[in-house]
């Protein structure tokens, strides 16, 4: 009854303390979940900063990408202008190159002896340090007009080969024999003995000057030269040449065409030897050096690359371009959506941060109560302990504890272990009979013979393993005595094959020089064979021109030609001269036709001097008349070609304005179509898609380039798509080509094969706005393509979900035929 009252109080106080705890427990962790929110606003503030420097970062670079793209297309686009300006300058440069080839004759063949000549002399440049080469090769005439003349006065010496010295000649003429090559007259520098120049030769008047002087040579080369035309002069007419050469001092004297005049009073002219076909020889240099420029000149224009491939590098650089910019205008928009989240951020952290602020002096405030509580609990408690210690001072004496509390907590503790220790030897009682029983019940005689009868059978199975692995180690000897010989054979076959190898690549050098050597002579038979049919066609011309003139030409027959159906006219030449029958060389032969040309015109001119045609006029008359009929239908022909012409180019440029609507059209929509088939609620703008013409001024000559960009995709060619995207491209195409000129439906047959679920929902919305009811009616919309009707094949419910109506076929086995189903999905449409 002392405590009563005290103890109400107390339990009043607990359940207050109890409110209060409960209330601070609250406010903790409701302050806990505030700190961990603002903590988690804070590491996605640092995200979203990190992501936004990146981003940032990406954007300069970006930047600095485009602008050094756009730099390098512009750079390109001059580089192309160049080339391109380049590429025009070298074809003028060939074409007149060959306009020189063609006045040169540069079609005329070498002959087999020079051939040959320039081939050993090549060899011995090879061979022998010391050959310079032929004199033809190391000098020429200053103008061409001297070209006969140096020819002349050079004499033997023109095929002469330079050399070092005296040894190095020698060298060259044992090569020669060794080698079975035609002789060659060798020059040595070293040694060779010359006359000097006679300076007073140079001041002749006239059109006199020293054979030296017109020559072009090298310094080096200068006792060669003098060699082979010592103080021999040259002037343009044989009048001069006489005067020099045999009024006073007698000089060597050879005229520009030829005529060689010497100290002993002799003249050589005319054709004998073949001065005109050597002297052509510096030509032959000149047309080398021309097709040398020539091949120079392709070879760099073929480095040029063609015109397209310019457009090519020109149309890729602005793709990429226009993919920098795509990219950079995404970067711009996720730049803006980040500084927007971290403005809310900042807001929301605010406002967490306020709230903090709010719930901590309340936190404060409570735990001071309950503080300020349990104190005076602890008071209460205090003098409801000193009450009852006084109540049982006399029991807590009696059994020796300082108060009663004391007592209760020894015992309960007593009690507790007492009943601990009778279960755990309760436990260890049972443990302790199973085990007595078990070991009672077992059997250990018949366990020790079955042991022994095991230990037995163990012996016996290692004797036997001992005996095998001794067999095995003899086997493994020995093996390794048969491994050891066929490594050794193994070796000698390596060095067989090695061999063997090195054969065959010696073979296979041989078959390749072979191969050479068989195309050099196929290319020869061809030139012969050419040149051959030439000559037949030549052979045939005069034939037909004689006959035309009523020349008969003598003939006998062939008397190898036994079974030709067609006799071929064999020519009996025993009339010429006996000059004319023998060999002769190709200038010798034009020579010769431009003699008898000349002697067929002046006996022609002498035949229509002496036989007048007396119908001449009448046949001028019948000409004038012709001539007037032919000029008519000449100017008829001309405006019929005019009319046809212009209506040809009526027609190829409605062609083109016709294309070119239908390509503007189709490439305006295209990008539009794309972006609605490719946009989503992570990429609002979705894709890009283009359309370029390899051609702009003739577009029916190249093809048209289509690019598509999935969102996030960087720029790349339409074969690297994936086959979705594919799918997605070519519809967006289809879509477009049918906003130009509508058809009545579409019918689409399992486009949704290749594409996902996600890509099939977008197609499938896209294809209900322009179908259903409400696409249908606005024909003309400015979203890209027009309404249209569909009917799509399909296997994917999320496609076919949007139709209006469903039909579905299916086989009917009692008629063995195909029924039909129809379902309207207009009525189960929500509004």
């Amino acid at each position: 009854m002392k405590t009563t009252k005290l103890r109400d109080e107390k339990e009043v106080l607990d359940r207050q303390q109890n409110v209060d705890s409960e209330a601070e427990k609250n406010l903790e962790e409701n302050l806990q979940q505030l700190e961990t929110r603002l903590q988690e606003l804070g590491s996605q503030e640092e995200q979203m900063r990190a992501r936004l420097k990146k981003i940032l970062d990406t954007f300069g670079k970006q930047k600095e990408e485009l602008s050094q793209v756009k730099k390098d297309l512009r750079e390109m686009q001059d580089k192309h202008r160049e080339s391109r300006n380049r590429y025009d300058s070298l074809k003028v440069k060939i074409g007149e190159i060959e306009n020189q080839l063609r006045e040169l004759k540069a079609d005329r063949h070498e002959n087999e002896r020079d051939a040959r000549l320039s081939q050993a002399v090549e060899t011995l440049k090879r061979l022998f340090p010391g050959v310079h080469g032929r004199m033809t090769d190391l000098c020429r005439p200053t103008q061409k007009k001297y070209n006969l003349a140096v020819t002349v006065a050079m004499g033997k010496c023109m095929d002469a080969v330079v050399v070092e010295d005296e040894h190095t000649g020698k060298e060259c003429i044992k090569y020669l024999k060794e080698q079975r090559l035609p002789p060659q007259t060798f020059i040595p520098l070293q040694s060779v003995r010359v006359k000097p120049i006679i300076e007073r030769l140079r001041t002749f008047r006239g059109t006199a000057k020293l054979v030296f002087d017109v020559i072009q040579f090298d310094p080096v080369l200068e006792k060669a030269i003098i060699f082979a035309v010592g103080n021999t002069l040259v002037c343009d007419d044989l009048d001069e040449a006489k005067v020099l050469s045999w009024s006073g001092e007698r000089h060597k004297v050879v005229t520009v065409d030829g005529i060689l005049l010497t100290k002993s009073g002799t003249m050589t002219g005319g054709t004998s030897g073949g001065m005109e076909a050597r002297s052509k020889q510096w030509d032959d240099k000149k047309i080398e050096g021309l097709k040398k420029n020539k091949e120079r000149y392709e070879a760099e224009l073929e480095k040029l690359g063609s015109i397209r491939e310019m457009q090519l590098r020109e149309s890729e650089a602005s793709g990429k371009i226009s993919g920098l910019e795509k990219k950079i205008q995404y970067a711009e928009i996720e730049k803006k959506s980040i500084e927007e989240k971290l403005v809310k951020l900042q807001q929301e952290k605010k406002i967490i941060k306020e709230e903090i602020g709010r719930v901590k002096p309340e936190l404060e405030k409570l735990k001071n109560v309950i503080a300020k509580r349990g104190t005076e609990i602890q008071k209460l408690e205090k003098r409801i302990n000193e009450i009852v210690d006084r109540i049982y001072k006399g029991f807590s004496e009696s059994v020796g504890v300082q108060n009663i509390r004391e007592y209760e907590e020894n015992q309960l503790k007593a009690a507790q272990q007492m009943g601990e220790e009778r279960l755990r030897l309760s436990n260890q009682l049972s443990k302790l009979k199973g085990q007595l029983d078990y070991e009672q019940k077992r059997d250990m005689e018949s366990r020790i013979t079955k042991l022994e009868t095991t230990i037995t059978s163990l012996e016996n199975s290692l004797k036997q393993l001992q005996k095998e692995e001794a067999d095995a180690k003899s086997v493994t000897e020995k093996a390794s005595g048969d491994i050891g010989q066929w490594e050794e054979e193994v070796k000698e076959w390596k060095t067989k094959l090695e061999e063997c190898e090195k054969e065959i690549q010696d073979w296979k050098k041989r078959s390749s020089a072979a191969a050479t050597s068989i195309s050099k002579l196929k290319r020869q038979l061809n030139s012969k064979e050419a040149q051959i049919e030439q000559l037949n066609s030549r052979k045939q011309e005069i034939v037909e021109k004689c006959e035309l003139e009523q020349i008969v030409l003598p003939t006998i027959s062939d008397p190898m030609d036994t079974e030709s159906s067609r006799p071929v006219p064999y020519f009996d030449f025993s009339q010429l001269n006996r000059s004319h029958l023998q060999d002769m060389r190709p200038s010798e032969r034009e020579k010769c036709e431009l003699e008898f040309k000349k002697k067929m015109d002046a006996l022609i001119s002498e035949i229509e001097r002496t036989a007048p045609n007396l119908k001449a006029l009448d046949q001028y008359e019948a000409l004038l008349e012709k001539e007037k009929l032919v000029t008519e239908e000449f100017e008829a022909a001309r405006k019929e070609e005019k009319e046809i012409a212009d209506k040809y180019n009526l027609v190829k440029q409605k062609r083109y304005e016709l294309f070119m609507e239908a390509f503007n059209h189709i490439s305006g929509n295209i990008d539009k179509i794309y972006k609605q088939l490719t946009k989503s609620g992570t990429h609002p703008l979705g894709g890009t898609a283009y359309l370029n013409l390899e051609n702009e001024d003739d577009p029916f000559l190249h093809g048209i380039k289509y690019t598509a960009m999935p969102p996030t995709k960087r720029f790349r060619d339409m074969e690297q798509l994936s086959g979705g995207e594919k799918t997605v491209a070519a519809l967006a195409l289809l879509f477009s080509i049918h906003s130009y000129r509508p058809s009545p439906f579409f019918i689409l047959d399992e486009v949704d094969a290749a594409l996902d679920n996600l890509n099939v929902a977008k197609v499938a919305g896209f294809i209900r706005s322009k179908s259903c009811t409400g696409g249908r009616l606005n024909l003309d919309s400015d979203d890209g393509g027009s309404g249209f009707q569909s009917i799509v094949i399909s296997l994917k419910d999320s496609f076919y979900d949007k139709a209006e109506a469903l039909v579905g076929v299916y086989r009917d086995a009692e008629r063995s035929c195909s029924r039909t189903l129809t379902f309207d999905l207009t009525k189960y449409r929500e509004s």
